[in-house]
């Protein structure tokens, strides 16, 4: 298996086993952050459909192979916004919650979400506003760092960072007053 780099140079070359090796690496993480963001498994799917094929069309745009994973992420990202604001537009509010709580949840995170603390964590990070979820999300479940972060959400590492600090403060008031309930 190739690295990133030796990856998006084949792709760039029009080489399918340079797209299909990032696809393979990358695509359950993508799943799980579209559905994290979105709770949506046919939504999810879409996201990252779409995120590869932007990747695919601007692939010869990426100056630093390297950061492909930060590059691909801020696609996928800026999808997810995407797929947010028409759900905004298309639901009355009342029907949110009704829909979130009645959720299949996907095959690779089913274990991981089985437990009934994540599903207390997974229930406040829903409470969060969008830029905050999705920090929280690439930098706890994708385990991305700061500057990477930063580079996905088209923002400052210290925008990053007071993101971060909110949420959790966000997410301990929230769990509080789940466990006094």
């Amino acid at each position: 298996m190739n690295t990133d780099v030796e990856s998006v140079r084949q792709w760039k070359r029009g080489e399918k086993n340079g797209f299909d090796e990032l696809y393979e690496k990358y695509k359950t993480q993508a799943l799980r952050t579209a559905f994290l963001i979105c709770k949506s498994i046919p939504d999810s799917e879409d996201i990252v459909q779409d995120t590869f094929v932007q990747c695919h069309l601007h692939i010869r745009e990426l100056k630093k192979e390297k950061e492909f994973r930060a590059w691909m992420m801020r696609i996928l990202t800026n999808e997810a916004y995407k797929v947010l604001k028409k759900k905004k537009r298309e639901q009355p509010d009342e029907e949110i919650d009704k829909k979130m709580n009645s959720v299949v949840v996907p095959g690779i995170l089913e274990e991981e979400l089985k437990k009934e603390r994540l599903d207390s964590i997974g229930k406040a990070i829903d409470k969060l506003s969008d830029k905050h979820k999705i920090t929280v999300i690439h930098y706890y479940y994708n385990e991305m760092s700061v500057r990477e972060i930063a580079k996905v959400m088209g923002c400052l590492e210290g925008t990053v960072k007071s993101r971060l600090h909110t949420a959790r403060k966000q997410l301990k008031n929230f769990l509080e007053k789940e466990e006094m309930i």
